[in-house]
């Protein structure tokens, strides 16, 4: 067996641990039964995990559910040795999310009900699927041993964990396992995959920073493949699609806020349509590094036009605050939008569907998705996913949220074919809000924090503009 260290107590007396300060996870009462329904059918197949100073690190809500039923010890992982706070979050969401069938592996079975360990050399991995969450589990397994664990039946197909396995198989270490009789394995899986509480976040504050969020931008309008036929292309904006280019004409000023990589503003800027677009966070051609020069161009950009012609008739903002970090960013998102929306004018609104989302997680599609999918949101629908090697926030609404959300910025509110990925709006007539607070929003939305604390300091004329075309707009409106 190799080891590398870490250290597996099949039965650790539960008075010896000491919980983490940090634990994501809140569990209702009703999640707490049902957690206990499920030891006492199964047992621990999963073993918890345990810092190398005995703090707990996983297995939280486990541990709270067998002292409920009576029992004093729990099968552990003992780390060799001490992680850092924010390597104990990311053990704590890949333990729980670890829990997945994407790929299909097949190993060396052991005695039914009973802990053993497989060489990896008996791994045989049919279909590797979901490679990003490979990779961070692959990450972790490197920098700290083989700490999981995998459910196999006594066909040798591993029902749970089926991602960690693949990793030791191509890492070559041998992983602990729990032998199930397949006849259990359906109710197995099915017991431990349900909805097991709602997440709290904000211990990753600084493993997500705001510009983090830079690297899922949408690709718009970009080709199929090469393999596609010449003239199609994928990933077009509902927001767009549906809500603007069927009215839309030349004589409309537009801003698209939060624009991404600016696809449809180029696009349609070709065919003389009068489109703006500001991306705090555009990245030059093909890089991560962020084009501050560029930035800084679509904010003096955006300033000359307000000086010139006012307020914009049209204010597109779509897949932005589905990205926001925080509720604070979302609040200042929308008041900035609020703000560039002319009396007579409409915000057209897209973020993600979270009814749609949880039907997709359910789908066989969502094996194929290029990114982890974590099952548990918080208790503002903020889900963690990690994307290209960085911890993402992603933020959801249902249109009963969207519309609340929407109501407190605009007096006229219209959803629009809310069964689709995207939720959308069509917004009208701007609320009015304290001069203060459009002085924060701006001071936040054209001068964003990057990296190294660095800020770049050219907003001052974008927000004494803005300033004075919302206070004549106010006027307006009372009048």
């Amino acid at each position: 067996m190799n080891s590398l260290d870490v250290r597996f107590d099949p039965a650790y007396p539960l008075e010896k641990l000491r919980p983490a300060d940090y634990n994501p996870r809140r569990l209702s009462e009703s999640s707490l039964e049902r957690l206990q329904g499920s030891l006492r059918r199964h047992g621990v197949v999963k073993p918890v995990i345990l810092n190398a100073d005995g703090t707990l690190v996983a297995g939280h809500q486990r541990t709270k559910g067998l002292k409920a039923i009576g029992q004093d010890t729990v099968p552990a992982m003992i780390l060799p040795q001490r992680v850092r706070l924010q390597d104990e979050i990311k053990f704590n969401l890949l333990h729980n999310r670890v829990e997945t069938e994407s790929s299909v592996v097949y190993a060396e079975a052991g005695p039914i009900g009973q802990w053993c360990w497989i060489p990896w050399q008996t791994i045989e991995v049919v279909a590797s699927k979901n490679l990003p969450f490979q990779q961070a589990i692959a990450f972790m397994t490197a920098a700290h041993g083989p700490w999981g664990s995998v459910v196999i039946d006594d066909q040798g197909r591993v029902v749970l964990n089926a991602e960690y396995a693949a990793v030791a198989k191509s890492q070559r270490f041998d992983i602990l396992a729990w032998t199930v009789a397949s006849f259990d394995a359906g109710q197995l899986v099915e017991d431990l995959t349900g909805e097991y509480g709602v997440y709290d976040w904000t211990g990753l504050e600084e493993q997500a920073p705001v510009w983090n969020q830079h690297i899922v931008q949408p690709n718009r309008l970009r080709q199929h493949s090469s393999k596609a036929k010449a003239d199609q292309v994928r990933y077009k904006s509902e927001v767009w699609e549906r809500l603007v280019l069927p009215w839309l004409t030349t004589s409309h000023r537009v801003v698209d806020f939060g624009a991404g990589h600016g696809d449809y503003a180029k696009h349609l800027r070709a065919q003389g349509y009068q489109v703006q677009d500001y991306e705090p966070y555009r990245t030059l051609k093909g890089k991560y590094s962020l084009d501050i020069r560029g930035i800084v161009a679509m904010i003096r950009g955006i300033e000359q036009e307000l000086r010139k012609r006012g307020l914009y008739e049209v204010v597109v903002l779509d897949s932005v605050i589905n990205a926001t970090t925080s509720l604070e960013y979302q609040h200042w998102v929308l008041l900035t939008v609020n703000a560039l929306c002319a009396a007579d004018g409409q915000v057209c609104i897209g973020t993600r569907n979270l009814e749609r989302e949880k039907a997709y997680e359910k789908s066989e599609h969502s094996i194929s998705r290029d990114s982890t999918r974590l099952a548990f949101l918080d208790s503002e629908n903020v889900d963690m996913r990690f994307v290209k090697g960085k911890w993402q926030r992603i933020r959801y609404h249902t249109p009963e949220s969207l519309r609340g959300l929407l109501s407190r910025y605009f007096e006229e509110v219209e959803l629009s074919d809310a069964s689709r990925a995207t939720v959308k709006a069509v917004c009208r007539k701007p609320r009015p809000f304290p001069i203060e607070e459009y002085e924060t929003a701006f001071q936040n939305e054209f001068n964003m924090p990057y990296p190294n604390e660095y800020r770049h300091g050219k907003h001052a004329g974008i927000v004494e503009i803005l300033i004075e075309l919302i206070k004549d707009r106010n006027r307006q409106m009372e009048g």
